[in-house]
């Protein structure tokens, strides 16, 4: 392996570009890696069949995408040491990510892996005991370098072979951002920072409470469901999932699964109303409370009549509802 060149695990946040800055100050050849796990919805975009990072990087910093979403998902059924306070596999997601940037470095030829973690700054994963079991996992022990961290922690390979010297290392600990936000402004990387401290979205109380009715309900998740899961307004009746729009934005995107199977569609005719999407195939009685859900964010939800256009992908029909009531609905939201 070349000891002149490593993987990254990249997040984008401001820890994981420090990491990086600090070993490139070293003459070692950084390959920042984005995992993209399929939930990070506008940090990258598909472009001729390839995922692109999106968000503005420093020159010499140029982020490669591997998309290990069909593992996440995977995972996310059932992660061996579970979820955080919301659905936030954090330990296996991260033993995950270095399983993966493992495998990279053959391919890579890179002789070993950083991050940017803390010792003590996020309570699930860095604190001493997980960050020893996360790379006992990852099958890279010695070869696993935390440069913002390292001087806290005992000596990798990359630094007892002295490929790395550890007196340029960090001793970054807690929960503080002050030395990090410090240190960029030394390398000059504040036109890139965005949120210093991330962010998860399976750490969101609301998309969580989503993601986990979906996980109970469904057998499989797919980069649409979780695009779905992000928009509008959820409900479940009958077993039967439902998603309302909430504004001209997301209805629109709601509209892209007009056709697709597995999904039926409803809309409102004559008056303004949201457009809804349902999934799975709806009897008569589902058709008509989903309608009438419709309705109820309609400007017809005053009225005792409203008419709803219901498409399943082969034909169309006009439904003529009551807007449900909100005493109702609200035992169906998620």
């Amino acid at each position: 392996m070349n000891n002149k060149r490593c993987i990254a695990l990249f997040s984008g946040g401001l820890d994981s570009l420090l990491a990086v800055k600090i070993v490139m100050q070293q003459n070692i050849e950084v390959i920042p890696i984005y995992f993209d796990t399929g939930f990070f919805l506008k940090t990258i975009i598909k472009k001729d069949d390839k995922f692109i990072y999106t968000p503005k990087t420093p020159p010499d910093i140029n982020v490669v995408v591997v998309d290990i979403s069909l593992e996440f998902f995977e995972m996310l059924k059932n992660p061996t040491f579970g979820f955080g306070t919301n659905m936030n596999p954090c330990i296996d997601c991260k033993i995950l990510m270095l399983k993966k940037a493992g495998e990279l470095r053959s391919i890579y030829n890179a002789g070993f892996v950083i991050t940017g973690e803390v010792l003590g700054q996020r309570p699930m994963t860095q604190n001493i005991q997980a960050m020893k079991l996360i790379e006992e996992k990852s099958g890279i022990s010695g070869f696993l370098l935390r440069p913002l961290t390292a001087k806290n922690l005992p000596e990798t390979e990359p630094e007892k072979l002295k490929w790395v010297d550890r007196e340029k290392l960090l001793d970054f600990k807690g929960r503080g951002r002050k030395p990090q936000l410090e240190l960029a402004k030394k390398f000059g990387l504040e036109e890139y920072i965005i949120s210093p401290a991330g962010g998860c979205i399976l750490t969101d109380p609301n998309f969580s409470k989503r993601l986990k009715d979906f996980l109970e309900n469904e057998n499989k998740i797919t980069r649409d469901d979780v695009f779905l899961l992000n928009t509008g307004r959820h409900f479940r009746y009958n077993k039967k999932k439902f998603i309302i729009g909430r504004n001209r934005s997301e209805n629109e995107n709601l509209l892209k699964y007009k056709g697709m199977a597995d999904f039926c569609f409803f809309d409102t005719l004559e008056i303004p109303g949201p457009v809804c999407v349902a999934k799975g195939k709806l009897n008569n009685e589902e058709k008509i409370f989903i309608a009438s859900a419709v309705a109820r964010y309609s400007d017809g939800k005053g009225l005792n009549n409203v008419k709803i256009l219901f498409f399943n992908g082969e034909k169309e029909k006009v439904l003529n509802v009551q807007p449900v009531d909100d005493n109702i609905l609200k035992k169906y939201i998620i």
